[in-house]
């Protein structure tokens, strides 16, 4: 599904702001495939471009339990757009447009992969303890899912970035 344009919406109870929440992360995993797409025409570096791939197929699942998610709560993803990967997305598009040497380029892919990490990685902890509370346990193992992928691929990104950092200091 495309991102949504922003609308108001009714937050009354619990599961409104659940609700409103898992749209969020729903836009931000659609942004985030669009981010990985682009930036898997940006690295020369193998390691750092299989990287890419990868989780550009686990965010493509990810996708796919969150609209799991939906189904089992009867709802649609809210119209909202998640203005925290919108901003992550922003950033690196100015460091493109600076025209970057490849290795600078490859830094700022890494290091925006790993704030975006970071931003997954609060919400679905901020999603799970959620819907633990609202008694949702298949909910829950989908969200969970979706979590330990994001922890996986930020350790992988952290030592690729260690590596990308040492070879550009070494030059």
């Amino acid at each position: 599904m495309a991102t949504m344009a922003p609308t108001q919406m009714s937050m009354q109870t619990p599961t409104d702001l659940f609700v409103h929440e898992l749209s969020d992360i729903y836009s931000a995993e659609q942004l985030i495939l669009q981010m990985l797409g682009d930036a898997q025409g940006m690295v020369q570096h193998p390691t750092l471009a299989q990287g890419l791939t990868t989780h550009f197929q686990q965010t493509q699942q990810h996708v796919a339990n969150l609209e799991q998610v939906f189904q089992q709560l009867g709802q649609q993803p809210h119209p909202v757009v998640c203005h925290a990967a919108e901003g992550l997305r922003q950033s690196l598009m100015e460091v493109v447009q600076s025209g970057p040497s490849a290795g600078v380029l490859e830094g700022a892919v890494v290091g925006g992969a790993c704030k975006t990490e970071h931003l997954e990685i609060a919400a679905y902890t901020g999603l799970i303890t959620k819907a633990t509370a609202m008694g949702q346990t298949q909910i829950v193992e989908l969200l969970q899912q979706n979590l330990h992928d994001e922890e996986q691929t930020l350790q992988q990104l952290d030592a690729i970035g260690q590596q990308l950092a040492q070879q550009i200091a070494a030059r």
